[in-house]
């Protein structure tokens, strides 16, 4: 087994993770190679040819392990795509609702990873293309993919369809179109559901509606979902909306720029622990179902 290291060189204690995590593959004998934006955090180790590219890292490691918060293994996951390297995060940051191993229990992480006593669970991803306007490069989440206004003192209109038929005319801020991993993160402040990961389904929740009726909308995620956002009035040099996924990759468009959104032909590979549930990391991450309490 090979294992591939990538870190949120950010994060102040991603060093010493990273070493306490290089210290007990050395003492076990396991092989492992490093993301290269590590090398300045890492500088002290002597063999720098275990420092790889992204593209190493799809082709020399067997599993990577992602050092950060939810941000970094969303940026993991999508270089790591179409690769079947499955990817584990060990959380560095506040929620770590897809980075649920803890940085405290390296060796047994390890252990687990080494005796099977893991499980790789697949999770479905979005695509937004731009069919008017190929030059546009495409667009590929994890979580979500994001349409937003670029002028913060005005609304936009964004008229939606599914499969061909119209849906309505969104206007507020803008519009998340999530995948299930996604429907606790942007998509859930926005009023979204949450959605267990095994249903194959997108949701889009309305960002700031300017409407009283705009609810979120479930559909399957074999659907085809178009998007035009409308020329909005009056006209400014910075008309247009913001495409994003998650949250993390931008695209400026102009209006009257068809966005088609549909699930993607790969999936994302994540590392779950056998003896934790979703509902287990729901209630510990997002306090699911506790009682509310009021401190003195």
């Amino acid at each position: 087994m090979t294992i591939g290291v990538v870190g949120n060189s950010s994060k102040p204690d991603v060093a010493t993770a990273v070493g306490s995590l290089l210290a007990i593959l050395d003492q076990r004998g396991i092989a492992y190679v490093l993301h290269d934006e590590m090398r300045e955090i890492l500088h002290s180790l002597g063999d720098r040819s275990r420092f790889v590219p992204a593209k190493g890292l799809r082709e020399r490691a067997d599993v990577v392990v992602a050092f950060g918060g939810d941000g970094t293994m969303l940026a993991t996951s999508r270089f790591l795509v179409g690769s079947g390297v499955p990817l584990l995060g060990v959380n560095l940051g506040r929620l770590g609702f897809l980075a649920e191993f803890s940085v405290d229990a390296l060796e047994e992480m390890i252990e687990e990873l080494v005796e099977g006593r893991t499980r790789t669970v697949e999770r479905g991803l979005l695509r937004a293309s731009f069919p008017d306007n190929p030059e546009i490069e495409p667009l590929v989440a994890l979580n979500d993919i994001v349409i937003d206004k670029r002028d913060g003192s005005r609304m936009v209109q964004l008229q939606t369809w599914i499969n061909g038929d119209f849906l309505g005319t969104y206007r507020g801020d803008g519009l998340i179109f999530a995948t299930p991993t996604g429907s606790t993160a942007y998509a859930l402040s926005a009023g979204g559901p949450v959605v267990t990961p095994n249903c194959d389904v997108t949701v889009i929740a309305p960002i700031a509606p300017h409407m009283l009726t705009a609810r979120p909308v479930v559909v399957p995620d074999r659907s085809t979902i178009d998007v035009i956002p409308i020329q909005q009035l009056p006209i400014t040099g910075r008309d247009g909306v913001q495409i994003y996924a998650d949250g993390q990759v931008q695209r400026n468009i102009p209006a009257a720029t068809k966005v088609t959104i549909t699930r993607y032909e790969f999936t994302a590979s994540l590392v779950k622990r056998t003896s934790t549930t979703y509902f287990d990391v729901l209630r510990a991450k997002l306090l699911w179902g506790r009682e509310p309490v009021l401190n003195s």
